[in-house]
């Protein structure tokens, strides 16, 4: 008998319901055990002589608001032609052994459940939040990666056990708001200068070798005083891209070193979109007569298509291009990742949230630093299995709170694009607000529409709608007065 999820009525229903709802719904794992919460409260920050000592280097964390659990710490010096830059990895697999309590609990969540308003961690917060975490003014054990890039391009690098100490503790806005005042006497704006030139450095290294530059607009749940649930479109800022040009530098070098050496270890890969998401793509361009001839089986043609796109001021289009990319995979053969343009790539960077990661640092440390070459496969199907039903969870979370806001918005009139034609209506994916709903033929088209006109909407094909009835169970949404548009309606 398939369960049903148990709502509140509409006018009580808070986020913090919504969230519970869904891990009680999914049966994820709360808690850690009386043993498991021991073990990990009997560990405690010791001297090791496997970790040299590296707390003169002025690491910065640089996360979210809310972040508690701080894998990574960055730090570089640019100069014209020379670049050194160090990134810090909590060492987890100092702590948690491989077989010992927390690491079969870690395995068995493969991940850290990230809601809302609430972590489910996959290590014990003794560990995520403080003894492994690279929280400021703190020795922390780390896995440091140098890299030394001498005109754009990598010459050496090198693997060190190491001791760090942050220096500070900052937000996106924060490290963004540092470097576009450059206020000399804020001792944190040097450190920050250096890190936004050697992001210069990287973003230019991504577009020569053609990563895919999708960059679309991202939305979060928020609540205000009065506990409403609003949805709030995320700034694009310039430091969120920065973190994520050293953590994929990391990755990609840390990929390569495994693969060279022969380590079956846990890659990440993303493969071509199939031919037949390519197929439909190239009928959807067609019809608005772009100027655009390209297969979409390299990476050029999706960012040649994506700059088309922005000209014509469709980049709402974006979506169909993400929609047509294959799913990334963790797997012990490497196979390269088609979105990064790269031929080697890891999760390494993320150990307190990741169990693949977790996997990769003992892979890692096991080969460069013991000498050993343990090739040891994985399960990753459950790895994968369990970041699937993460974001399952995150969407029907989003969904289910995106009905709430959307009450207010039954009598507006939208437009939108259709995202999927099926054999009893379509869905269209509103444009400009995060949500998607399906209209039924006949029942819910525009008079002038009937259902023997069903064959003339297509993919792409850019319509206005409203909304005539939002299931907030499920956060499903119907839509009806259903008007075609012409496809230069958004120029």
């Amino acid at each position: 008998m398939k369960r049903k999820r148990q709502r509140k009525k509409i006018k009580e229903v808070t986020l913090s319901d919504i969230v519970e709802n869904e891990i009680k719904f999914n049966g994820l794992r709360q808690g850690f055990s009386k043993a498991l919460n021991k073990h990990s409260k009997n560990l405690k920050y010791k001297n090791s002589t496997q970790h040299s000592d590296l707390t003169n280097i002025p690491f910065v964390t640089i996360d979210g608001e809310d972040s508690k659990d701080f894998d990574d710490a960055v730090w570089s010096e640019c100069n014209k032609k020379k670049t050194k830059i160090m990134i810090a990895i909590a060492d987890v697999s100092f702590y948690v052994e491989k077989g010992d309590l927390i690491d079969i609990e870690a395995k068995k969540r493969g991940n850290s459940f990230y809601f809302p308003n609430k972590v489910i961690p996959m290590l014990p917060e003794e560990l995520s939040n403080n003894l492994c975490s690279l929280v400021p003014q703190k020795k922390r054990k780390s896995v440091v990666l140098e890299i030394d890039l001498e005109d754009e391009k990598i010459k050496k690098f090198k693997f060190y056990r190491a001791v760090i100490k942050s220096i500070a503790r900052l937000t996106y806005q924060e490290a963004e708001n540092i470097f576009l005042e450059k206020n000399k006497n804020n001792k944190l704006f040097p450190i920050i200068l250096n890190l936004f030139n050697t992001f210069k450095v990287l973003q230019e290294n991504s577009k020569k070798r053609n990563k895919i530059s999708f960059d679309p607009d991202e939305y979060v749940v928020q609540t205000n005083n009065k506990k409403e649930i609003n949805l709030i479109k995320k700034k694009k800022l310039e430091s969120y891209k920065l973190i994520e040009e050293f953590m994929v530098l990391a990755n990609t070098i840390v990929g390569h070193y495994l693969k060279i050496n022969n380590i079956k270890s846990v890659f990440r890969n993303h493969e071509k979109p199939p031919n037949e998401k390519t197929k439909i793509l190239k009928e959807i361009i067609s019809e608005y007569n772009l100027n655009h001839s390209g297969s979409f089986n390299s990476q050029h043609d999706f960012n040649k298509i994506i700059e088309i796109l922005k000209e014509n001021k469709i980049s709402f289009l974006n979506d169909m291009l993400l929609k047509s990319q294959s799913r990334a995979f963790y797997g012990t053969e490497n196979k390269g990742h088609f979105g990064l343009s790269l031929d080697y790539y890891v999760h390494f960077t993320s150990p307190i949230r990741r169990y693949s990661d977790l996997v990769v640092h003992r892979d890692l440390i096991d080969c460069y630093f013991l000498k050993k070459k343990n090739s040891r496969i994985e399960f990753t199907d459950h790895l994968n299995n369990q970041e699937k039903k993460a974001d399952s969870i995150e969407r029907m979370i989003f969904d289910v709170a995106s009905s709430y806001h959307l009450n207010k918005f039954r009598n507006y009139e939208f437009n939108g694009f259709i995202d999927s034609v099926e054999s009893f209506g379509v869905f269209i994916k509103a444009i400009n607000f995060p949500f998607s709903g399906l209209a039924r033929y006949s029942r819910t088209f525009d008079s002038k529409y009937e259902e023997k006109n069903k064959h003339k909407y297509k993919l792409g094909q850019i319509v206005k709608f409203k909304i005539k009835r939002i299931n907030n169970r499920n956060g499903k949404i119907l839509l009806f007065k259903v008007k075609k548009l012409g496809n230069d309606a958004q120029k």
